[in-house]
């Protein structure tokens, strides 16, 4: 969706190698929008105190000044227009019934304009589809509130409004974790008790935001002081934007406090002519005017749990709980531009639930028992490398949201891994059993996916995947007029050689007795891979049958590096971090069996085939000695929600596999 979307917490997610850019099929890669980071165009690009410079700024104001006397407030000309929108409706008005009019607060659709303090609105698309294919990919994008703040002739950007977190900025621009004491002794909190001393973080972006290796920091505010206009930049009228350093200079010269400002980290942008091709082409954006004072109402909501008598009186804004991705903050700006009924309809859909986990995950971090389970045993197991033991601060650039999903499966598998250790090839590793699925908003195929794995040395792992049938076949000639088609699977997200051509299909079958004849060598575990001379050969012959066999294309290539003089990464890395489990050799056959009774893919066989997929992986947790580790049930459901993250996680996959093999949607 956003043309400079990184995805921080899907990208994070696949722990599987750089290869795994995300899963698709050729038939599919079609649907996927082309992202690009934004330091591709702009690497050294930062906002500060003079980021727009200052003549910029010194000839906005003598512009202002010269026009008889009027403030920057009577002088926006889209307060204007909005009135002129209003006429529409309501019958003419003058210049002097504009100027005299009292309502100060406003939002109207300026259709394609775009400029400096315009606002764009993320719009969830009508073509099930693409919207199927932003709720797996695009979490963090979804009803999006994103305030421009620069237009040039090849880019636009900005940052988004509506995506409060629950972290602290301290001296230094330390970031501080919830739940963990300041360098001043100050307890930070998460959603009660006064915290308006402190500078809470907004998710502004992707690019340079919180998990980027060099997190950019910029803070709106609305002080008016001369101080504070001298060291920042007018946004548009009541608005302006300053560094952390320059608000940190306006607080300690007393004229401001911390609670004045809203400190974003990371921006987000568009090339100009992607935007406008996902505006037009497909719906995903709208363009609206807003007066300041409409802004820094929505920012004010989400910041109410910063106020000790409303968060005592228990009448914060549910988005003041960043878990709740700024989505009320959204339907309310959608009501003011007269697309209230266009937002219900989309109110609690499938993109709202895995918005609101992704925001569980990437934003809302937290000791407290009432946050998410995987989280706090994240900052608990990991706390002695990523938590400073002088300063008490924590390292967000480090915060890897899906390691925290991986450990909370409490899978003791610890026994049959030390074993993969000297046996990992024909080993069968199927995806993890934690109740929060480490692939539910990306690479969704791995959820309950059974690998098996064919190659491991020092420089990575490859693996196949099983469960996964497409709607392709290939087919085999088998010498005369006779043929014989094989429903191809889907190996992983590898699909070509490196050289331009698609990777061979990879044959496989069980059957000993054509084993016996000389079909196939032995990979592991009772499962044999044969060229496709010997499938034929072995089919002419009449010793084996077209079913005996699975055809798969595709790999799943995890890389291995260098550490302290020891190879490490690679497959047995996930498995440790428990993104996978082996499963145990008394049931690879049985998996087998199960998936071999599999159809070639189709509306008509989907359902069936995903259930078989569930089926299977069940099976293949049979006396493999994993065991669910006890959670907190309130934490096993959606934010704001009775959906259970574990049947979301599946109802992610059934998406991803009517989306990437039938090319439609649920």
């Amino acid at each position: 969706m956003i043309a400079w979307c990184l995805i921080a917490f899907c990208a994070c997610s696949v722990c599987i190698t750089s290869q795994h850019m995300g899963i698709s099929t050729v038939n599919a890669f079609h649907l996927h929008r082309v992202t690009t980071h934004i330091a591709r165009y702009r690497k050294d690009y930062t906002y500060t105190a003079r980021a727009l410079s200052k003549q910029n700024m010194d000839d906005d104001l003598k512009n202002d000044n010269e026009c008889d006397g009027n403030t920057n407030e009577d002088l926006d000309w889209r307060a204007f227009r909005a009135q002129l929108v209003r006429s529409a409706e309501h019958g003419k008005v003058s210049i002097d019934q504009h100027n005299k009019n009292e309502s100060s607060h406003w939002a109207y659709d300026s259709g394609d304009f775009v400029e400096r303090g315009s606002v764009v609105i993320s719009i969830p698309s009508s073509d099930p589809v693409a919207d199927d294919i932003d709720a797996l990919n695009n979490q963090c994008y979804r009803k999006a509130i994103v305030l421009v703040l620069d237009v040039k002739t090849d880019f636009i950007q900005g940052i988004i409004l509506n995506r409060p977190t629950n972290i602290r900025v301290a001296e230094g621009m330390k970031f501080l974790c919830p739940g963990i004491a300041g360098e001043n002794g100050n307890e930070i909190t998460s959603r009660s008790g006064s915290s308006s001393h402190q500078w809470k973080v907004w998710f502004g972006g992707e690019a340079f935001g919180l998990y980027s290796d060099n997190p950019r920091v910029m803070c709106l505010h609305s002080v008016q002081t001369d101080l504070a206009l001298d060291v920042s930049e007018v946004v548009l009228p009541g608005i302006l934007m300053t560094s952390f350093e320059g608000a940190d200079v306006i607080v300690k010269a007393g004229e401001a406090k911390k609670s004045d400002f809203w400190l974003f980290c990371g921006i987000c942008g568009w090339e100009t002519s992607s935007f406008y091709r996902e505006m037009h082409g497909e719906g995903l954006w709208r363009i609206v005017s807003s007066d300041g004072g409409t802004i820094l109402e929505e920012l004010n909501l989400q910041r109410c749990e910063e106020e000790e008598e409303p968060a005592a009186e228990g009448i914060c804004d549910v988005d003041s709980d960043s878990r709740n991705a700024g989505i009320h903050t959204w339907e309310m700006l959608m009501d003011m531009i007269g697309r209230g009924a266009e937002a219900c309809e989309s109110e609690d859909s499938f993109g709202d639930l895995m918005l609101r986990e992704w925001a569980t995950g990437a934003l809302s971090l937290s000791l407290d028992e009432g946050q998410s389970n995987m989280i706090s045993e994240w900052l608990t197991i990991s706390s002695d490398q990523n938590i400073d033991d002088e300063h008490n601060d924590f390292d967000i650039a480090q915060y890897d949201p899906a390691a925290s999903m991986s450990l909370s499966s409490g899978v003791d598998t610890l026994e049959q891994t030390m074993k993969l250790k000297n046996s990992l090839v024909g080993a069968l590793i199927r995806g993890s059993s934690a109740r929060r699925s480490p692939f539910l908003l990306s690479d969704q195929g791995y959820h309950k996916s059974l690998i098996l794995i064919i190659r491991d040395d020092d420089e990575c792992s490859e693996g196949i995947i099983l469960n996964h049938v497409t709607d392709s076949s290939y087919r085999l000639e088998l010498g005369t007029e006779d043929t014989v088609d094989l429903t191809v699977r889907y190996g992983g997200p590898v699909q070509d050689d490196g050289e331009g051509g698609e990777l061979p299909i990879t044959f496989l079958h069980t059957n000993k007795n054509i084993a016996n004849a000389g079909t196939g060598s032995l990979v592991g575990n009772g499962i044999f891979r044969c060229k496709e001379e010997e499938t034929i050969n072995a089919i002419s012959m009449g010793l084996a049958s077209s079913d005996d066999f699975m055809a798969i294309q595709g790999l799943s290539v995890w890389k291995k590096h260098r550490e302290n003089g020891k190879v490490v990464g690679g497959v047995l890395g996930d498995i440790e971090e428990g993104f996978f489990e082996p499963v145990s050799q008394a049931q690879v056959m049985r998996v087998w069996s199960i998936l071999n009774s599999q159809s070639r893919q189709s509306p008509t066989t989907v359902e069936e085939n995903i259930s078989l997929t569930q089926k299977a992986w069940h099976q293949a947790g049979e006396n493999g000695g994993a065991v669910e580790a006890a959670v907190n049930e309130e934490n096993m459901f959606v934010f704001g929600s009775d959906q259970d993250v574990a049947a979301l996680a599946d109802e992610a996959l059934r998406r991803w596999v009517k989306l990437y093999f039938l090319d439609e949607s649920v």
